[in-house]
């Protein structure tokens, strides 16, 4: 009985949410990624924040740079995704990263997302970390996505 409440109770911390700092421990399934063409622009540096290395951009900008072929990378587990998702993101689990991060083109910029934007910085922060330069990490995370 024991053993049953431990797995429940490690189940739950596995799903918590961006608040979780381990999600790289999570076991998830792999979700088909979508390609999308190469950028045209990068954002002007005035509409870039930067916090410890990391570039970050709000939605606003984000939907800009995808509309001129940035590509959406969801890093949030696939039970997340039934709370909606932005368009032809490619969704590769911050637990899956390590392993997939060679789907990913570095000569297309990357707007990094998850829940409400934690596990997306640590995300963008690792790809930086394996030479990507055209990473952005989307503040506030799915939460702050306009809903229309």
């Amino acid at each position: 009985m024991k053993k049953l409440m431990l797995i429940a109770v490690t189940s739950v911390f596995m799903f918590a949410g961006c608040e979780e700092k381990k999600a790289e421990e999570a076991q998830v399934q792999p979700q088909p990624a979508v390609e999308q063409p190469v950028a045209k622009k990068a954002p002007a540096p005035s509409e870039v924040a930067v916090r410890a290395g990391v570039q970050s951009i709000d939605w606003d900008k984000a939907i800009e740079m995808n509309a001129a072929g940035a590509v959406y990378v969801d890093v949030r587990n696939p039970p997340e995704l039934n709370a909606g998702f932005a368009p032809h993101a490619v969704n590769i689990p911050l637990g899956e990263l390590k392993q997939r991060f060679g789907e990913l083109s570095k000569d297309q910029d990357l707007l990094i997302y998850c829940r409400s934007g934690r596990r997306s910085e640590a995300a963008t922060k690792f790809l930086m970390d394996q030479g990507y330069t055209r990473v952005y990490n989307i503040v506030g995370g799915y939460l702050a996505y306009p809903k229309k």
